[in-house]
């Protein structure tokens, strides 16, 4: 008998064995939701940004080690979730399933460009010069912004993270 012709249109399956804190911090982000409507980060609709990698575990050691995002999953070698604050960071893996795999015309995802997530520090220089010491290729020095010094740096795949200073008087939006 043969099998089925959509088998080879079929994704593999691959198991994810969430760890203790993720399932914490799920469940605390469900009741966060079910008791106010809002992320812990205080934000009602949480940021999603997707950044392409080569290295899964070189991306999330950078994320986490250096800018001090929290590992919510991760399945390799395809896929992680982190988290900062109110935004959730999703990497990808090129040419793997999911996000990764390939458009129809054969094109595959790619890791660097231009777009880029902009993280908040206190001290703009003592990031900049700590990031530097641990060997983060800095793109862009310290320059000023509108109401921010702001400098760029990439990770390991080439991404750009916008490091931003707030000035005097700055505020977000509520």
């Amino acid at each position: 008998m043969a099998g089925d012709p959509l088998d080879a249109l079929r994704l593999p399956v691959v198991p994810v064995d969430p760890r203790p804190e993720f399932t914490a911090a799920l469940h605390r982000r469900i009741e966060a939701t079910i008791e106010g409507g809002a992320d812990p980060g205080g934000r009602r609709d949480s940021p999603t940004v997707r950044y392409f990698v080569d290295d899964l575990e070189l991306a999330v050691a950078f994320y986490c080690r250096q800018l001090g995002f929290e590992e919510e999953l991760r399945s390799p070698p395809a896929f992680a979730m982190l988290y900062r604050g109110g935004l959730r960071l999703l990497l990808s893996v090129p040419g793997l399933p999911g996000a990764g795999a390939a458009l129809s015309d054969g094109t595959v995802p790619a890791a660097g460009g231009w777009n880029r997530i902009t993280v908040q520090v206190s001290d703009l220089g003592a990031a900049l010069e700590a990031l530097s010491s641990a060997g983060v290729p800095v793109r862009a020095g310290i320059t000023r912004g509108i109401a921010v010094r702001q400098a760029l740096i990439q990770d390991p795949s080439g991404n750009l993270v916008e490091l931003i200073e707030p000035a005097e008087g700055y505020h977000e939006r509520t």
